[in-house]
């Protein structure tokens, strides 16, 4: 019998993760002026607000810059590939932390030594077809071949 593989998955920028962050950003500005700081304090505040959406805009959502996740390809459930967006690849295994919904899937992906990676699908980062596979290979793929270390 021929082992089940899942197709390399390219990932595109997605509108849907851009909108999301930029609710959630501008909700965030609010605070510093709600909170008994000097204007000093709440202004640093909201620059360090306005540069993490920019971040997490372009990293997760339009999947710029040589650290984005740009492509995943699995060994098996939890084994997985990514391809950064400098070309380079790195492998690691999806931890148990990860969610995977009808919409949304936020991989959490293990590195050795001790690095992890994010990986944020919204349903427009996929084809809803590629989409549906990802969430079956997660939950029913081959599970991972038990190390020898005996």
């Amino acid at each position: 019998m021929e082992t089940p593989s899942l197709p390399l998955l390219e990932l595109r920028a997605s509108p849907r993760l851009v909108t999301v962050l930029l609710v959630v950003h501008g909700a965030a500005l609010v605070l510093p002026g709600l909170l008994p700081l000097p204007a000093f304090a709440q202004a640093c505040a909201a620059l360090a607000i306005l540069a993490s959406a920019a971040w997490s805009i372009r990293r997760h959502a339009l999947r710029l810059g040589a650290g984005a996740v740009r492509a995943l390809r699995f060994e098996d459930r939890e084994r997985v590939q990514l391809r950064l967006g400098d070309g380079r690849w790195r492998s690691g295994r999806v931890a148990g932390s990860s969610t995977v919904g009808p919409r949304w899937c936020v991989l959490n992906i293990e590195h050795a030594p001790r690095g992890c990676s994010h990986v944020v699908l919204a349903a427009d980062a996929l084809d809803a077809d590629e989409l549906r596979r990802l969430r079956v290979w997660l939950r029913l793929g081959p599970a991972p071949e038990a190390d020898d270390t005996g």
